[in-house]
């Protein structure tokens, strides 16, 4: 699966993303809340992108 989102300046040295609603559908969005966790493998040269139920 490819697929992209837009980057777009929050202000004048942050930027945002969105998270594409077919990588939320295992969550359950409704009813939790959930911290969005992004790491990058400087060995490959890729980020991931993970999920954790806040408490």
């Amino acid at each position: 699966m490819r697929f992209k989102t837009k980057l777009w300046r929050r202000g004048n040295i942050s930027f945002a993303s969105t998270i594409p609603h077919i990588v939320l559908l295992n969550l359950d969005v409704e009813n939790k809340q959930h911290n969005v966790i992004w790491e990058f493998n400087e060995k490959i040269g890729k980020w991931t992108v993970s999920f954790e139920e806040m408490l």
